[in-house]
Protein backbone atom coordinates (compact mmCIF):
# COMPACT_ATOMS: atom_id res chain seq x y z
CA UNK A 1 0.00 0.00 0.00
CA UNK A 2 1.35 3.10 -1.35
CA UNK A 3 2.74 5.62 2.35
CA UNK A 4 2.03 2.17 4.50
CA UNK A 5 3.53 2.75 7.70
CA UNK A 6 6.74 0.76 8.89
CA UNK A 7 6.14 -1.49 11.92
CA UNK A 8 5.79 0.74 15.52
CA UNK A 9 8.48 0.90 16.97
CA UNK A 10 9.59 -0.89 20.09
CA UNK A 11 12.17 -0.54 22.96
CA UNK A 12 13.34 -1.73 26.34
CA UNK A 13 12.90 -5.32 27.04
CA UNK A 14 10.28 -5.70 23.96
CA UNK A 15 7.76 -3.75 24.90
CA UNK A 16 5.61 -1.75 22.73
CA UNK A 17 5.67 2.14 22.41
CA UNK A 18 2.95 4.21 23.36
CA UNK A 19 1.14 2.48 26.07
CA UNK A 20 -1.89 4.02 27.49
CA UNK A 21 -5.80 5.09 25.60
CA UNK A 22 -5.80 6.73 22.45
CA UNK A 23 -8.87 8.63 21.69
CA UNK A 24 -9.81 9.45 17.79
CA UNK A 25 -12.35 11.74 17.67
CA UNK A 26 -13.79 11.55 13.44
CA UNK A 27 -15.65 12.21 10.59
CA UNK A 28 -17.44 9.55 8.82
CA UNK A 29 -16.08 10.50 5.62
CA UNK A 30 -11.97 9.53 6.81
CA UNK A 31 -13.17 6.18 8.41
CA UNK A 32 -11.52 3.93 5.74
CA UNK A 33 -8.46 5.89 7.07
CA UNK A 34 -9.37 4.81 10.61
CA UNK A 35 -9.53 1.40 9.47
CA UNK A 36 -6.69 1.32 7.97
CA UNK A 37 -4.79 2.82 10.96
CA UNK A 38 -6.01 0.55 14.17
CA UNK A 39 -5.80 -3.11 11.48
CA UNK A 40 -1.73 -1.56 10.86
CA UNK A 41 -0.93 -1.28 14.55
CA UNK A 42 0.19 -4.77 15.79
CA UNK A 43 0.56 -3.19 18.87
CA UNK A 44 -3.24 -2.06 19.57
CA UNK A 45 -4.96 -4.39 22.76
CA UNK A 46 -8.30 -3.06 23.07
CA UNK A 47 -10.86 -1.13 20.46
CA UNK A 48 -14.13 0.65 22.03
CA UNK A 49 -16.16 2.42 19.73
CA UNK A 50 -19.00 4.93 20.73
CA UNK A 51 -21.82 2.47 19.11
CA UNK A 52 -24.23 5.12 17.16
CA UNK A 53 -25.50 6.06 13.56
CA UNK A 54 -22.44 7.78 13.38
CA UNK A 55 -20.18 4.36 14.19
CA UNK A 56 -22.36 1.80 12.20
CA UNK A 57 -20.02 1.55 9.13
CA UNK A 58 -16.87 2.06 10.73
CA UNK A 59 -17.94 -1.27 13.12
CA UNK A 60 -18.93 -3.25 10.43
CA UNK A 61 -15.29 -2.28 8.84
CA UNK A 62 -13.59 -3.29 11.63
CA UNK A 63 -14.92 -6.64 12.06
CA UNK A 64 -14.90 -7.22 8.97
CA UNK A 65 -11.12 -7.11 9.31
CA UNK A 66 -11.17 -8.80 12.17
CA UNK A 67 -10.67 -6.44 14.84
CA UNK A 68 -12.39 -7.45 18.06
CA UNK A 69 -14.16 -4.39 19.49
CA UNK A 70 -15.69 -3.27 22.25
CA UNK A 71 -19.26 -1.20 22.07
CA UNK A 72 -20.07 1.28 24.14
CA UNK A 73 -22.22 4.22 24.78
CA UNK A 74 -21.21 7.87 25.93
CA UNK A 75 -21.58 7.38 29.64
CA UNK A 76 -19.52 4.02 29.83
CA UNK A 77 -16.50 6.49 29.17
CA UNK A 78 -15.77 7.29 32.66
CA UNK A 79 -15.56 3.91 33.75
CA UNK A 80 -13.45 2.19 31.25
CA UNK A 81 -10.76 0.08 32.35
CA UNK A 82 -7.10 1.60 32.47
CA UNK A 83 -5.68 -1.80 31.35
CA UNK A 84 -2.05 -2.80 30.57
CA UNK A 85 -0.69 -1.92 26.42
CA UNK A 86 -2.66 0.07 24.31
CA UNK A 87 -6.06 0.93 23.49
CA UNK A 88 -8.12 2.97 21.19
CA UNK A 89 -11.62 4.59 21.73
CA UNK A 90 -12.95 5.94 18.94
CA UNK A 91 -16.04 8.72 18.50
CA UNK A 92 -16.92 9.28 15.40
CA UNK A 93 -19.52 12.60 14.70
CA UNK A 94 -21.92 13.31 12.33
CA UNK A 95 -21.55 14.30 8.86
CA UNK A 96 -24.20 16.59 9.13
CA UNK A 97 -22.03 18.85 11.31
CA UNK A 98 -20.89 20.01 7.98
CA UNK A 99 -23.52 22.40 7.36
CA UNK A 100 -22.61 24.40 9.93
CA UNK A 101 -18.57 24.82 10.38
CA UNK A 102 -19.09 26.65 13.48
CA UNK A 103 -21.02 23.75 15.15
CA UNK A 104 -18.77 20.93 13.68
CA UNK A 105 -16.01 23.13 15.55
CA UNK A 106 -18.04 23.34 18.83
CA UNK A 107 -19.44 19.80 19.24
CA UNK A 108 -15.59 18.30 18.52
CA UNK A 109 -14.56 20.52 20.94
CA UNK A 110 -16.79 19.48 23.31
CA UNK A 111 -16.39 15.67 22.68
CA UNK A 112 -12.52 16.62 23.52
CA UNK A 113 -13.70 17.90 26.63
CA UNK A 114 -15.93 14.78 27.45
CA UNK A 115 -12.38 12.65 26.95
CA UNK A 116 -9.94 14.84 28.70
CA UNK A 117 -8.55 13.16 31.74
CA UNK A 118 -10.10 9.35 30.01
CA UNK A 119 -7.45 9.45 27.32
CA UNK A 120 -3.48 9.78 27.49
CA UNK A 121 -3.87 11.77 23.56
CA UNK A 122 -6.87 12.88 21.23
CA UNK A 123 -6.33 12.60 17.75
CA UNK A 124 -8.65 14.52 15.85
CA UNK A 125 -9.33 13.17 12.25
CA UNK A 126 -10.60 16.05 10.35
CA UNK A 127 -9.13 19.02 8.57
CA UNK A 128 -9.92 22.43 8.99
CA UNK A 129 -13.60 21.94 7.11
CA UNK A 130 -14.71 25.40 6.26
CA UNK A 131 -12.35 26.90 8.74
CA UNK A 132 -14.23 24.72 11.72
CA UNK A 133 -10.96 24.07 13.40
CA UNK A 134 -8.67 27.02 12.96
CA UNK A 135 -9.33 28.78 16.55
CA UNK A 136 -8.17 24.96 17.67
CA UNK A 137 -5.88 26.51 20.39
CA UNK A 138 -8.89 29.05 22.02
CA UNK A 139 -11.16 26.06 21.28
CA UNK A 140 -9.50 23.63 23.12
CA UNK A 141 -8.19 26.00 26.14
CA UNK A 142 -9.35 24.31 29.11
CA UNK A 143 -8.08 20.81 27.88
CA UNK A 144 -5.01 19.22 29.83
CA UNK A 145 -5.31 15.99 27.31
CA UNK A 146 -2.21 16.48 23.70
CA UNK A 147 -4.26 17.09 21.21
CA UNK A 148 -3.04 16.24 17.77
CA UNK A 149 -5.05 16.59 14.21
CA UNK A 150 -4.38 16.30 10.81
CA UNK A 151 -1.62 18.19 9.07
CA UNK A 152 1.17 17.88 6.49
CA UNK A 153 4.94 17.91 6.48
CA UNK A 154 4.60 21.38 6.74
CA UNK A 155 2.91 21.43 9.98
CA UNK A 156 -0.08 23.08 8.28
CA UNK A 157 -3.51 21.47 8.94
CA UNK A 158 -5.03 20.09 6.04
CA UNK A 159 -7.77 21.24 3.96
CA UNK A 160 -10.40 19.01 3.90
CA UNK A 161 -11.08 14.93 3.71
CA UNK A 162 -9.75 14.72 0.37
CA UNK A 163 -7.11 16.88 1.17
CA UNK A 164 -6.04 13.56 4.19
CA UNK A 165 -4.97 11.37 0.74
CA UNK A 166 -3.33 13.72 -1.28
CA UNK A 167 -0.63 14.57 1.60
CA UNK A 168 -2.20 17.95 2.24
CA UNK A 169 -2.45 21.46 0.66
CA UNK A 170 0.82 21.16 -1.84
CA UNK A 171 -0.74 17.63 -3.07
CA UNK A 172 -4.55 19.15 -3.12
CA UNK A 173 -2.76 22.49 -5.01
CA UNK A 174 -0.79 19.77 -7.16
CA UNK A 175 -4.01 17.92 -8.04
CA UNK A 176 -6.12 21.36 -8.70
CA UNK A 177 -3.60 22.18 -11.67
CA UNK A 178 -3.67 18.75 -12.91
CA UNK A 179 -7.98 18.11 -12.82
CA UNK A 180 -9.50 22.19 -12.43
CA UNK A 181 -13.21 22.12 -13.20
CA UNK A 182 -13.62 18.26 -11.73
CA UNK A 183 -15.76 16.87 -9.18
CA UNK A 184 -13.13 14.40 -6.99
CA UNK A 185 -14.90 11.48 -5.37
CA UNK A 186 -12.57 9.62 -3.04
CA UNK A 187 -13.75 5.78 -1.59
CA UNK A 188 -16.00 7.29 1.39
CA UNK A 189 -17.40 10.15 -0.72
CA UNK A 190 -18.73 7.89 -2.61
CA UNK A 191 -20.12 5.52 -0.76
CA UNK A 192 -22.00 8.55 1.22
CA UNK A 193 -22.69 11.12 -1.66
CA UNK A 194 -26.18 11.60 -1.51
CA UNK A 195 -26.01 11.92 1.85
CA UNK A 196 -23.02 14.21 2.12
CA UNK A 197 -24.89 16.78 -0.45
CA UNK A 198 -28.06 16.65 1.33
CA UNK A 199 -25.92 18.07 4.02
CA UNK A 200 -24.66 20.47 1.91
CA UNK A 201 -25.52 24.60 2.44
CA UNK A 202 -26.20 24.70 -1.03
CA UNK A 203 -28.95 21.97 -0.39
CA UNK A 204 -30.36 23.54 2.45
CA UNK A 205 -34.41 24.08 2.41
CA UNK A 206 -34.66 21.35 -0.40
CA UNK A 207 -36.47 17.97 -0.14
CA UNK A 208 -34.56 15.74 0.64
CA UNK A 209 -33.13 13.63 -2.37
CA UNK A 210 -33.70 16.31 -4.67
CA UNK A 211 -30.49 17.25 -6.66
CA UNK A 212 -32.33 19.65 -8.80
CA UNK A 213 -29.98 22.74 -7.16
CA UNK A 214 -27.02 20.70 -7.38
CA UNK A 215 -27.33 19.97 -11.23
CA UNK A 216 -28.26 23.62 -11.67
CA UNK A 217 -25.17 24.58 -10.21
CA UNK A 218 -22.75 22.31 -11.77
CA UNK A 219 -24.59 23.12 -15.12
CA UNK A 220 -23.81 27.06 -14.35
CA UNK A 221 -20.06 26.55 -12.94
CA UNK A 222 -19.51 24.10 -16.01
CA UNK A 223 -18.78 20.68 -14.34
CA UNK A 224 -19.19 17.66 -16.37
CA UNK A 225 -16.54 15.48 -15.39
CA UNK A 226 -15.76 13.42 -11.92
CA UNK A 227 -12.65 11.98 -10.83
CA UNK A 228 -12.22 9.08 -9.22
CA UNK A 229 -9.55 8.95 -6.34
CA UNK A 230 -8.88 5.51 -5.26
CA UNK A 231 -7.05 5.51 -2.15
CA UNK A 232 -5.94 1.98 -2.29
CA UNK A 233 -8.52 2.00 1.26
CA UNK A 234 -12.05 0.91 1.29
CA UNK A 235 -14.13 -0.82 -0.69
CA UNK A 236 -13.04 -0.23 -4.67
CA UNK A 237 -16.21 -1.87 -6.16
CA UNK A 238 -18.53 0.09 -3.72
CA UNK A 239 -15.94 3.69 -4.99
CA UNK A 240 -16.54 2.44 -8.92
CA UNK A 241 -20.32 1.67 -8.97
CA UNK A 242 -21.49 4.68 -6.92
CA UNK A 243 -18.35 6.99 -9.03
CA UNK A 244 -20.78 5.67 -11.97
CA UNK A 245 -24.03 6.31 -10.49
CA UNK A 246 -23.16 9.60 -9.60
CA UNK A 247 -21.78 10.79 -13.30
CA UNK A 248 -24.84 9.21 -14.67
CA UNK A 249 -26.74 11.04 -12.45
CA UNK A 250 -25.61 14.43 -13.75
CA UNK A 251 -24.47 13.25 -17.26
CA UNK A 252 -20.91 13.47 -16.18
CA UNK A 253 -17.90 12.21 -17.78
CA UNK A 254 -15.87 9.76 -15.43
CA UNK A 255 -12.10 10.02 -15.30
CA UNK A 256 -9.63 8.35 -12.93
CA UNK A 257 -6.86 9.46 -10.51
CA UNK A 258 -3.45 8.01 -12.27
CA UNK A 259 -0.72 6.67 -9.71
CA UNK A 260 1.58 8.97 -7.76
CA UNK A 261 -0.90 11.36 -5.78
CA UNK A 262 -2.20 9.29 -2.83
CA UNK A 263 -0.53 8.02 -0.08
CA UNK A 264 -1.56 7.43 3.90
CA UNK A 265 1.32 9.57 4.63
CA UNK A 266 -1.09 12.39 6.56
CA UNK A 267 -2.65 9.01 8.33
CA UNK A 268 0.20 7.27 9.19
CA UNK A 269 2.49 10.64 10.58
CA UNK A 270 -0.21 11.66 12.84
CA UNK A 271 -0.92 8.25 14.14
CA UNK A 272 2.86 7.84 14.73
CA UNK A 273 2.79 11.26 16.51
CA UNK A 274 0.34 10.29 19.18
CA UNK A 275 2.23 6.76 19.89
CA UNK A 276 5.34 9.13 20.37
CA UNK A 277 3.41 11.56 22.75
CA UNK A 278 1.70 8.45 24.65
CA UNK A 279 4.95 7.47 24.92
CA UNK A 280 7.24 10.42 26.11
CA UNK A 281 3.75 11.49 28.38
CA UNK A 282 4.45 15.13 26.67
CA UNK A 283 1.46 17.97 27.32
CA UNK A 284 0.45 19.80 24.36
CA UNK A 285 3.06 21.56 22.87
CA UNK A 286 6.48 21.34 24.86
CA UNK A 287 5.10 20.55 28.54
CA UNK A 288 2.23 23.21 29.11
CA UNK A 289 -0.86 21.55 28.35
CA UNK A 290 -3.59 22.56 26.69
CA UNK A 291 -2.72 23.41 22.85
CA UNK A 292 -2.95 21.19 19.88
CA UNK A 293 0.14 19.70 18.85
CA UNK A 294 2.05 19.03 15.39
CA UNK A 295 1.12 15.54 13.76
CA UNK A 296 4.74 15.40 12.03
Amino acid sequence: MPGARPPTKRHGQGEPMGQGRLGIIGCPVLEDEIVYLLTSDRDLKDVFVVEDDNSEKLIQKLRAKGVPIVPIKEGDIAGLPNGAGRSVLVWMKSMGLHEDPGELGREVSRTVMALDGHCSVILLFYGLCGNAFKDMDRLLEPVRTPVVILRDEEGRIVDDCIAVPLGGTDGYLRLLKRYAGVFYMTPAWADNWRTLFNKMEITRGTEMGDLDMLRMIFEMTGYNRVLMIDTGLGDREILRTRTHEFAQEFGFRELELEPGFVSTAISDAAYQRCIELMEHGKKGRGEEGPKSVPSS
